[in-house]
């Protein structure tokens, strides 16, 4: 392992200490969202779930809808990407076109 320069040694982490403060102690959002709408009578919970979007109430009451999106190109390789960019022996130019040349 490289030598840490001297001024970096206070920022490191050190053997037995978590990487940071964590979550802050107490109820999250949605633990208290939770509470508060099971603590809510039938009728106030209809109330509810009226002055909200139809769309919302269904993703609240049976979650999410699977995606079953394929973004890997349907099972062929992917390109490779240009590493670098283009080389000048495949067509790139040695210089960036100027502002009279571009338009």
């Amino acid at each position: 392992m490289a030598e840490v320069p001297e001024q970096l040694r206070p920022f490191l982490f050190k053997k037995g200490w978590k990487g940071g403060p964590g979550r802050k102690k107490g109820k999250s959002l949605k633990e208290f969202a939770r509470i508060y709408l099971s603590k809510l009578t039938d009728k106030d919970k209809i109330e509810f779930l009226n002055s909200i979007d139809p769309d919302l109430a269904w993703r609240m009451a049976e979650g999410n809808p699977h995606q079953t999106e394929d973004i890997t190109s349907a099972g062929k390789p992917l390109p490779q990407p240009i590493y670098g960019g283009l080389s000048r022996k495949h067509g790139a130019k040695k210089t960036l076109p100027t502002a009279e040349e571009d338009s």
